[in-house]
Formats: C-alpha cells, structure tokens, sequence
C-alpha cells in the first residue's frame, strides 16, 4: 500500500539526493528524510582457482579500512551490468567474461531507496587497477575459507560483502 507524500528536496549531491517526504493527512505533519539513490552493484569476483578477489577500502563515513567485494554506485542511465563491469576494472583491474545476477535487495531501506544488485564475475583476468581520485583501495585475494573465517569474526562489516558470502558459503552462487 502506498501512500501519497509531498516532497521537499533538501540536498542535492551527484551521488545521491536527500528529501523530507510529509504524509499530508497527518495532523501532526510527520515527516521523514529520505536519501534518494541512483543504485549501486557489488561484484563478486570468484577466480579459476577458487580465490576471492576482494578489496580494503578506506571508508570515510565510518573511518575505518573495510575488507569489502568491490562495488560502486551507477550513473543515471547505466544499467546495472555496466556499472558492474566498469567498477570491477577500476577497483581491481580485474574484467570478468560476464557478469551473473545474483540478488537485488535494499542494504538500508530505513533512511534510502537505494537498491543494490550483486553480481558474479565469471572467470576474471587480471589488469590495473584504475581507482577514482577520491578512492583508497587495496586489492586482496582470499581463499574461499579465509573470507568465510574473516566473515565469521567479524572482519567483514559491510551488508553486500557479508551477503555475498552467504550466498557463496550456502552454494547459492552458480560455480
């Protein structure tokens, strides 16, 4: 069931868009800030040998290094699959034969409608790494048990990475 809102843009960034939706029936005028999103992709990139080409990224928002899949946010207009594909080369240097769909889901559904697809990176080749300016990014193989072990201790903290090795560790992720 949806509700009809009024909508008040507060912010406007390339990234993303902030926004008090107001129910107008509501006596009191209760209100709730959105962040309105373009989407994202992570990628799961699963080598011939069976490794894990992930990365250490150095997160801003939560000032810490996260041991993390690599993913990025999509341009307006660019399907999912090309910001997949563009994110796992720039990030990692890694291009895939094809990107697999995994899941769609929404990783904060209380604060923002972005929407995020996962994606499976079917027999990556190496290259270089072409990271944007503003990113600290470290690439790191990981054995199949190694990021289930980081996983399981909590060195993974991230809601994409953790769903993608759930996924990979329940043998939801086609091999």
């Amino acid at each position: 069931m949806t509700r009809p809102f009024r909508e008040e843009s507060l912010l406007h960034t390339p990234k993303f868009d902030v926004i008090r939706k107001t129910y107008p029936d509501d006596p009191d005028g209760l209100s709730r800030y959105v962040i309105r999103h373009h989407g994202a992709v992570g990628i799961l990139p699963i080598l011939e040998d069976g490794r894990i080409v992930m990365i250490r990224n150095d997160r801003a928002a939560v000032d810490a290094w996260l041991l993390e899949i690599p993913a990025g946010t999509m341009v307006p207009g660019e399907a999912p699959e090309q910001t997949a594909t563009r994110e796992l080369e720039e990030e990692t240097g890694y291009r895939a034969e094809r990107m697999v769909k995994l899941v769609e889901f929404f990783p904060s559904p209380g604060i923002s409608d972005e929407r995020m697809t996962l994606y499976l990176a079917a027999n990556p080749v190496p290259g270089k790494p072409r990271p944007e300016a503003d990113e600290r990014i470290e690439v790191v193989l990981l054995s199949q048990d190694e990021a289930f072990a980081a996983l399981a201790s909590g060195a993974v903290r991230d809601a994409k990475t953790m769903i993608a090795l759930l996924w990979l560790e329940t043998g939801r992720v086609p091999r």
